[in-house]
């Protein structure tokens, strides 16, 4: 099985919604529709709730791993590679360095080393 890892976004609706629309940046609907349509499941790395799966309902929250310090970000994906399926499973990282940096040794990460802006390239050269 592949499941892609997309990380949240600070763009978000203002209710509470499916996680899968909770996110409204560009980029998150790009990585979004990219590893649904690519991987058999895709799940959303959340600073908040962590492993979150796209129809989950979830409340909008103000939280980013970028502004945590590092033992919390450590927490953070401890709790996330536990939530995470076992089994004969590959992950697919679709997420900056501070959603990727402790699970990347669990997942490959199409987009590593990429800015926003090449991310979204990156996305609308596969078509999305």
């Amino acid at each position: 099985m592949r499941i892609g890892l997309v990380a949240c976004a600070s763009q978000k609706r203002i209710e509470p919604a499916w996680a899968r629309d909770l996110y409204v940046s560009p980029l998150f609907k790009k990585a979004s529709a990219y590893c649904e349509a690519t991987y058999d499941r895709w799940a959303i790395l959340s600073a908040k709730y962590g492993l979150v799966w796209p129809y989950q309902v979830i409340e909008p929250y103000d939280l980013t791993l970028n502004d945590m310090p590092r033992a919390e970000r450590l927490v953070w994906a401890r709790e996330v590679a536990a939530a995470l399926p076992t089994g004969n499973v590959t992950f697919f990282l679709h997420a900056g360095r501070r959603y990727a940096e402790f699970l990347e040794w669990r997942a490959e990460w199409p987009v590593r080393g990429l800015g926003i802006g090449q991310q979204l390239a990156w996305y609308k050269a596969k078509g999305f």
